[in-house]
């Protein structure tokens, strides 16, 4: 009798040992630590439901149209993402600028900040109109020159190069005696996409040329198309 209520304690604590080992929610077989199982019924989609996170009693919430998504942190509490950056789009007109030649010079700036790591767009149109007379012996040599337009950052967080060049267009072009190649504006359009951590970072366009006999400027004609852009598209709200 007595072996047979040792067998039955051992027995018991096992199967409490089973128990708590893994729990399952309308599920008799967990696989994790806890297994919640079951469908939602007169929705499109799968949910399970956390009264601590509903509208009514986090004021994390915006409203019914709110984006903000639910996410683990490091400690693994579910917490609704406070996100003050929604997908962002900067813009802004691009001054007439001269450069003289053989020198690189600042078009224009943009300041901003990201408030999480994010996908960052950078994107221009410049028209270039060559600012020396092709005819006068010093272009129409048959050289080769070149220039264009890039990107520098001028202030950046720690641990993101500043004035280092990205995105760059550039066209290289040679006359002859006689030719009308560098006539009219060349329209280039320097891009890049950058994965960028959060915060507060100064970019600027340059425009480059390649020769001292090649002065140039940035829309001369005042166009309203041509543009700095930058898009901003948060990839991460940790």
């Amino acid at each position: 009798m007595m072996k047979k209520n040792i067998y039955s304690i051992i027995f018991g604590l096992t199967a409490c040992g089973i128990a708590h080992s893994q729990v399952g929610i309308n599920n008799n077989s967990p696989q994790q630590t806890l297994h919640v199982s079951g469908t939602s019924s007169g929705v499109s989609q799968n949910i399970m439901r956390v009264d601590g996170l509903n509208s009514t009693q986090n004021t994390a919430h915006e409203n019914a149209n709110s984006q903000k998504r639910v996410f683990a942190n490091a400690n693994g509490d579910l917490v609704i993402l406070n996100n003050a950056q929604q997908n962002t789009l900067l813009n802004i007109q691009l001054p007439a600028t001269a450069i003289t030649g053989g020198n690189e010079g600042i078009v224009t700036s943009l300041t901003f900040t990201l408030a999480y790591r994010s996908l960052v767009h950078f994107e221009s149109r410049e028209g270039f109109t060559i600012n020396t007379n092709i005819n006068n012996g010093v272009l129409d040599n048959g050289q080769a020159r070149s220039f264009g337009g890039y990107y520098k950052f001028t202030s950046a967080p720690a641990g993101v190069a500043t004035n280092t060049r990205f995105g760059d267009k550039i066209i290289s072009v040679s006359t002859t005696s006689g030719s009308n190649q560098l006539d009219g504006i060349f329209y280039l359009e320097p891009r890049k996409d950058l994965v960028l951590p959060a915060g507060s970072y100064t970019v600027s366009l340059y425009g480059f040329s390649g020769s001292a006999a090649l002065p140039i400027s940035v829309n001369n004609i005042n166009q309203t198309n041509q543009q700095m852009r930058v898009s901003i598209t948060p990839i991460s709200y940790n």
